[in-house]
């Protein structure tokens, strides 16, 4: 009797635990029931230690996301054992940068605008609209984050929202800058960054690659809308009109206030003599 009752204390001690160096939560056996990664000390922990930096690099994550966009998406964001969103989003910018930039700084300006104006002034201006880009996606976020926090019933934090854009973000800009330097650079059509001008000769409207545009710019904005949808749990219509929304008054917010800052920006580089009128 003693043998058997020493065996069933034995297997009632609790396991001993450890702290998963992946996602800080505590964990007992082989594998991390949060997060689901490797605790082995052996051979094959050794082997997920050296290949955790390449399941995480950019190009392994970004195939990933192109193989299901949204549901790899929202999958990663919500994963908390992936904490490499920020450098992703650093490396779908570095791509754009690589590919638009060039484009952005040889195109022209319409003929309207440029009339009176300087090489330096027309460089400024192209510049000045590039950052307004940035600067709309940022406002978007804090506006997109406050209403579907309000109107969501399964609350989000600001920190796994904030995951999420990175996500979408370095997944979409390098397609985007792929496909206007297509568009624009090598076939000299219409590119989804150029609609303005576009829209102010209408008989442009009617060109393949206008019309290509705009549907890729549609499935842009659905693409953002179903990752909202999923992320948050909601409905799409009502997931639609929060992202429409946000979107909407971004776009009002950061043309005025580039208008202030590039007002102001304009005339202390003209004060300095690094632009001319």
């Amino acid at each position: 009797m003693i043998l058997p009752m020493q065996r069933s204390a034995a297997f009632a001690r609790p396991q001993a635990t450890t702290v998963c160096a992946e996602c800080g939560a505590q964990a007992s056996g082989n594998f991390c029931s949060a997060c689901g990664a490797d605790l082995r000390s052996g051979a094959l922990g050794v082997l997920g230690d050296v290949t955790a930096p390449v399941r995480q690099s950019f190009p392994a994550v970004y195939l990933k996301i192109l193989s299901a966009p949204v549901r790899e998406t929202v999958a990663l964001a919500e994963d908390r054992a992936y904490r490499s969103h920020l450098s992703f989003l650093l490396s779908g910018i570095a791509v754009f940068c690589l590919l638009f930039v060039p484009i952005l700084l040889s195109s022209a300006i319409p003929a309207a605008q440029s009339a009176h104006m300087s090489e330096s002034m027309q460089t400024l201006m192209k510049v000045l609209s590039q950052v307004g880009v940035y600067v709309g996606a940022a406002i978007t976020f804090v506006l997109a984050y406050a209403l579907f926090r309000f109107f969501a019933k399964e609350p989000r934090t600001f920190k796994a929202y904030f995951k999420l854009y990175c996500l979408a973000f370095g997944f979409i800009m390098p397609l985007y800058a792929v496909y206007e330097y297509a568009a624009r650079g090598l076939l000299g059509g219409t590119g989804m960054s150029s609609f303005n001008e576009t829209a102010q000769h209408p008989v442009q409207w009617a060109a393949p690659s206008t019309l290509v545009s705009a549907a890729l710019a549609l499935v842009l904005w659905s693409y953002f809308i179903a990752i909202h949808k999923r992320f948050w749990n909601m409905s799409v219509w009502r997931a639609g009109a929060l992202y429409v929304a946000a979107a909407l008054c971004s776009y009002q917010l950061s043309f005025w206030l580039m208008y202030v800052v590039g007002y102001w920006t304009t005339a202390m580089l003209i004060a300095v003599g690094v632009v001319t009128v």
